[in-house]
């Protein structure tokens, strides 16, 4: 049987420009990007292969979910990967998980064999992988977070 689906934690938005999708959210919607950050991943695994690369994120709170705005900074990431193959969009749907191990475990008993396109962790606070094979477009996103606080 295979794992239930987390409520939705957030929607992945790779753009060219965070500071020109930002300005867009908060013009068309009148929201507000609560927080802004820069991210490097040393040591991260994208395709299998370790790399180095950055990116800066935005996050917009919906209500029940958040939208996270990804521009892709230095080296080769899913992040430039996509933009270079489809331009600006949805890239991932994000579910926390207590274990992303367990659940990769869950799924692979239950039948899914979804590629691991990146895996990367945010110092000690989480630990990310986008799964590819389990969504009708996107990625799947899982997230572990240290002692699943905030």
């Amino acid at each position: 049987m295979p794992p239930t689906l987390p409520p939705l934690f957030h929607v992945g938005i790779v753009v060219a420009d965070l500071d020109r999708a930002v300005a867009d959210y908060e013009r068309r919607w009148a929201v507000k990007t609560e927080r802004i950050m820069d991210l490097h991943f040393a040591g991260a695994r994208f395709h299998g292969q370790e790399v180095a690369c950055s990116a800066r994120y935005g996050f917009i709170s919906t209500g029940a979910s958040e939208i996270e705005l990804i521009q892709p900074l230095t080296g080769r990431s899913p992040y430039t990967e996509f933009l270079e193959a489809n331009g600006e969009g949805v890239h991932h749907l994000a579910y926390a998980v207590e274990s992303i191990d367990q659940h990769l475990a869950a799924l692979g008993e239950a039948g899914e064999d979804p590629a691991v396109v990146f895996d990367g962790a945010i110092g000690g606070r989480a630990r990310f992988v986008y799964l590819d094979g389990l969504a009708h477009g996107p990625v799947v996103e899982l997230i572990e977070r240290s002692g699943q606080a905030g």
